[in-house]
C-alpha cells in the first residue's frame, strides 16, 4: 500500500511486493483488471470529490480506502477531507492504519489510536478500518505475526468498526489464519482475465494507475465481495442504487416513431433533457435509468441502463457525484446518431454506445428528445 511510496524502501519488502508495472489511465478499464477501489494517503496530497467522481463515473469506482494513522503519533492529514470527499463522490469510504506493532499490547495500543483518529476524522461507524502489514520485521515473522494482527482487528471491531489484514502476496501467512484478507501483488502486464487471489476480500493489483483527473499516481484494487461497500452506519452517504427488475421496452399502440427513424435514414438526435429516476453499478459501470427512456419502471440495466460516462449532468454539473432526481442530457457525440436495429413489437430502438455497448430505447421517448 504504502510500502512502495515511501522514502526508504528495502528490499525485502520491495519483493514481498513486486513485480510492479506501470499501468496508465487510457488502458485500464478495457485491459486490466477493475477499479473497484483506490486508496490514498498524504502521498496523493487531498483528494477531492470531482476526482472520485471522475473515478467513478468513468472507471466505476466503488469504494476508496484512506490513510488515517501510523503508529501511535502519526495521523494522516489528508484523511478527514478524503473522508468527505469520498462521501460527497457517492462512493464508499474506509480506512486504514499502517502497524508498527510485533506484540499483541502494541496491536491493542496502535487499534486504540487508530480509532480515536478515525472517530476524530468522520469514518463512519461500520466502516473498514483496515491493518496494514508491510515492515521487513513482520514479514520475517510469518505466521507468529497472526495473533498480533488479530490483536488489532478484534479491538477495532470493539469500536465498531469492521477489518481485516492488508499485505503482500509473498507475506500472506502474517494474516489470521481462516479469515479473509486484503492483498497486494503487482503483475508486470496485469490483464482484465486475471483474478488472483479471488478467495480474498480483494487483491491490490497495481500502485501506478493513473486518471486523466489527478496527479500521481495511485494503488487500486478490485473487490471479490462486499466487505468494502457495506457496514457504514445509516447515517453515512453512499450511493443511491436501487433495484431492477429485468424487462425491456413496453409496446406503444403505434409505430409511427420507429417508421419516422426509418424514414429519416435511421438518423436520431437526442438533445433535450431528461431525469434520472435510478442509478446503479451494473455490468461493471455506473448506469442510470429514465423510466419513459427505458418504456416504464420495469427496466432492465442491461438493456436500457445508460451509463453514466455518455451523460451531462445539468443540474450539479459533471464534477459532482449524480443523483436520483438530477436533469442529465447525453454527451456530444452520443446525443446524435443512427439507430443500429428496430424492435416493432416493444416500439423499441437499439442503439450501440460505442464501448459501452448495445442500448435499448423507447421509440416514442427518444423522438421527443
Amino acid at each position: 500500500m504504502n510500502i512502495l511510496k515511501r522514502a526508504l524502501v528495502t528490499v525485502g519488502a520491495f519483493l514481498a511486493f513486486a513485480g510492479i508495472g506501470y499501468v496508465s489511465a487510457d488502458t485500464a478499464s478495457a485491459n486490466t483488471p477493475r477499479v473497484d477501489m483506490v486508496d490514498v494517503s498524504n502521498h496523493n496530497g487531498q483528494m477531492t470529490a470531482p476526482e472520485f467522481v471522475y473515478m467513478r463515473n468513468n472507471y466505476g469506482l466503488k469504494a476508496v480506502t484512506t490513510k488515517i494513522s501510523e503508529g501511535v503519533g502519526f495521523s494522516d492529514y489528508t484523511a478527514r477531507g478524503n473522508i468527505a470527499s469520498a462521501k460527497s463522490a457517492g462512493v464508499y469510504i474506509n480506512g486504514y492504519h499502517y502497524l508498527h506493532a510485533t506484540t499483541t499490547a502494541g496491536a491493542i495500543q496502535e487499534a486504540d489510536y487508530a480509532v480515536r483518529m478515525a472517530k476524530a476524522d468522520g469514518l463512519p461507524v461500520g466502516a473498514v478500518l483496515a491493518v496494514d502489514i508491510e515492515q521487513p520485521y513482520q514479514i520475517r515473522m510469518g505466521s507468529a505475526m497472526q495473533p498480533v494482527a488479530t490483536a488489532f482487528e478484534n479491538r477495532v471491531r470493539a469500536y465498531g468498526y469492521r477489518s481485516t489484514t492488508y499485505t503482500g502476496g509473498y507475506s500472506s501467512s502474517v494474516s489470521p489464519a481462516g479469515e479473509k484478507a486484503w492483498i497486494a501483488q503487482y503483475p508486470y502486464v496485469p490483464t482484465a482475465d486475471m483474478r488472483h487471489y479471488s478467495t480474498e476480500h480483494s487483491w491490490q493489483w497495481s500502485s501506478s494507475m493513473t486518471f486523466a483527473s489527478s496527479l500521481g499516481r495511485f494503488d487500486v484494487s478490485i473487490l471479490y465481495d462486499n466487505f468494502f461497500t457495506a457496514g457504514t452506519d445509516k447515517n453515512a452517504v453512499v450511493p443511491n442504487v436501487t433495484p431492477s427488475a429485468p424487462v425491456v421496452n413496453k409496446p406503444s399502440s403505434s409505430n409511427s416513431a420507429i417508421q419516422q427513424f426509418k424514414n429519416a435514414g435511421g438518423k436520431f438526435t437526442a438533445y433535450k433533457s431528461f431525469r434520472v429516476d435510478k442509478i446503479a453499478y451494473v455490468n461493471g459501470m455506473w448506469q442510470a435509468i429514465n423510466y419513459d427512456l427505458a418504456g416504464g419502471k420495469d427496466a432492465s440495466w442491461t438493456t436500457n441502463g445508460i451509463p453514466l460516462a455518455i451523460l451531462d449532468n445539468v443540474t450539479r454539473g459533471n464534477y459532482r457525484a449524480t443523483r436520483v432526481g438530477d436533469t442529465v442530457k447525453f454527451k456530444a457525440g452520443y446525443n446524435y446518431g443512427t439507430i443500429d436495429r428496430y424492435s416493432a413489437g416493444t416500439n423499441g430502438v437499439g442503439i450501440v454506445e460505442g464501448r459501452y455497448g448495445f442500448k435499448w430505447y423507447n421509440a416514442d421517448s427518444l423522438l421527443n428528445k
